[in-house]
C-alpha cells in the first residue's frame, strides 16, 4: 500500500468525503413530514424543477451518492486499473499508479460535494423554502472535476 495514503491532505479529504456522504442522509429523517406531497425529482439546466414525483423518490439521490462513494473507494484500492491514453514507460506507469489513487479520492471528494449540493437543494425545494436550485455550485463542483482530471493528465504526460 502506498505510504502517502495516510498523509493527513489526503486522509482529511477522505473524512470530508464520508461527512458529505453521511449529510446526503440526514434530510431522509425529515421525509415523513413530505408524504403524500409532490417533491422535485429532476431540475433543468437552469435550476429550475422540470418533473415531480413522490416523496419516496427523494431517497434515490442519497443511495445514488453512496453507490459513486463505494465505487470510487474501490478505485482508488485498484489503481491499476486506470487507464493512460497514450503509451507509457516502466516508470510512466510506476508514476501513474501511484497518483491514481489520489485522483480518485480528489474526484470523490467533490463528487460528494455536488450530491450533497444537489441533495441539500431538492429538499430545500421539496419543504418550500426555494423554488429553484442554483446552479452556479453545479457549475462550480463540475469544473473542479475537470480541473483535477486534467491536472493528473497534465501531470502524467509532462512526467513521462
Amino acid at each position: 500500500m502506498n505510504t502517502e495514503i495516510r498523509n493527513w491532505p489526503h486522509f482529511a479529504m477522505e473524512m470530508l468525503s464520508i461527512l458529505m456522504l453521511v449529510c446526503c442522509f440526514i434530510p431522509l429523517l425529515k421525509i415523513n413530514q413530505l408524504s403524500g406531497a409532490e417533491v422535485p425529482i429532476h431540475v433543468d439546466a437552469t435550476g429550475a424543477v422540470d418533473r415531480t414525483g413522490p416523496a419516496s423518490d427523494l431517497i434515490y439521490m442519497p443511495l445514488m451518492a453512496l453507490f459513486l462513494f463505494v465505487m470510487l473507494t474501490l478505485a482508488e484500492k485498484f489503481p491499476k486499473m486506470m487507464n493512460a491514453p497514450k503509451k507509457l514507460s516502466e516508470s510512466g506507469k510506476e508514476y501513474m499508479n501511484a497518483n491514481a489513487w489520489k485522483l480518485a479520492r480528489e474526484i470523490k471528494l467533490c463528487l460528494m460535494a455536488l450530491m450533497l449540493y444537489i441533495t441539500y437543494w431538492m429538499f430545500a425545494i421539496a419543504a418550500g423554502k426555494a423554488t429553484e436550485m442554483p446552479i452556479w455550485g453545479f457549475t462550480l463542483f463540475i469544473a473542479a472535476m475537470i480541473a483535477v482530471t486534467v491536472r493528473f493528465y497534465y501531470k502524467l504526460y509532462n512526467y513521462n
